[in-house]
């Protein structure tokens, strides 16, 4: 039987109609957070990879990229803002989070991954699977690309000549292991925000901070320290995570797409940063800083001092942490 429709009737259909197409074709919107200031490099790359989704899902995925002090999150809060859906995705460096996730620490071990082509051709597609297991099962996140921040180097406000210089110094230590590389060294560390350390340097709170010549530059260590003791310590391990409901909510091809376009991704962010190592070295250089290697001996001896760090961590964290430190090492051999 066929039923006529009032025009009234017919106007309440094609509304209601209209309104369904229309919250079908409403955009996602994500917010992802860095605790990077604007300004630095890696803010810059996940700006331009948010873009880039935007841009092949013609709109229909929105991310919004927020940097450090544009949401109230520390970086030792990314991971549970992730778990908790405040953000869909976040930069999760694992030396910051490792009160959450303390067996997937394995790269901030001294001297066990130094090589950034190693990482991402041998080291990242060896542990993905143990990575996303403990992201999955502890905060329901998950890890869609995996990079890394270049070799955590030494800044120091009064030069040394080598590793006896280091010696009662107060060091910005963003991870355990640091502060422990310190003690074993005669020194100590100090548990310092990244938005504190400049202040921090500046009125002799600390003697020095480890992080890599790309955000030392960004920060412009130059003003505040006059050498980088280049220790090559470890790479800072970084995930980009999503939650992972909000993952499974996206349609089937927004899904593809952003896992796609992170595996697209991935090596324009290992590029960006060699070149970008590279290039702060250089230009911490030309602004007066000394960047010295240590002797072979030195490095003999703080691998010698450090090598029993491994093993205390290992077994301190269970089998998945001896398992993903076993295969970061072969990796990286």
């Amino acid at each position: 039987m066929k039923i006529a429709l009032t025009p009234i009737a017919g106007l309440i259909l094609d509304s209601a109609l209209f309104t369904s197409f229309a919250v079908q074709a409403a955009p996602i919107e994500w917010k992802f957070y860095t605790y990077f200031a604007a300004n630095d490099k890696p803010t810059e790359l996940h700006k331009a990879f948010a873009d880039d989704v935007s841009k092949a899902s013609q709109g229909r995925l929105k991310i919004k990229v927020f940097s450090s002090g544009e949401l109230p999150y520390k970086a030792s809060d990314v991971l549970r803002a992730v778990a908790t859906d405040q953000v869909q995705m976040g930069d999760v460096a694992l030396g910051f989070v490792a009160g959450d996730v303390p067996e997937l620490n394995a790269f901030a071990m001294p001297f066990a991954c130094t090589s950034i082509d190693k990482f991402y051709d041998k080291a990242a597609p060896a542990v993905e699977t143990d990575v996303n297991a403990v992201l999955s099962t502890k905060f329901k996140t998950r890890s869609i690309m995996q990079w890394v921040m270049p070799p955590q180097q030494l800044w120091l406000v009064k030069p040394i000549s080598g590793i006896e210089g280091l010696k009662n110094l107060k060091i910005r230590s963003w991870n355990r292991e640091q502060a422990d590389v310190m003690k074993l060294v005669g020194g100590s560390g100090v548990t310092i925000t990244p938005a504190e350390v400049i202040p921090a340097l500046q009125r002799g709170v600390v003697d020095g901070a480890f992080t890599a010549a790309v955000p030392a530059l960004d920060w412009k260590f130059n003003e505040v320290t006059k050498m980088g003791y280049m220790l090559n310590l470890t790479l800072a391990h970084q995930v980009m995570t999503v939650n992972e409901q909000a993952l499974n909510k996206l349609p089937a091809d927004l899904k593809q797409l952003l896992t796609r376009k992170a595996v697209e991704w991935a090596p324009k962010y290992r590029q960006t940063m060699i070149d970008s190592d590279k290039s702060a070295r250089k230009t911490l250089t030309e602004k007066g800083m000394t960047l010295l290697d240590p002797t072979p001996q030195d490095m003999e001896k703080l691998r010698a001092m450090t090598q029993p760090m491994w093993a205390e961590w290992s077994g301190k964290n269970g089998a998945m942490a001896q398992k993903m430190l076993n295969t970061a090492v072969e990796a990286c051999r």
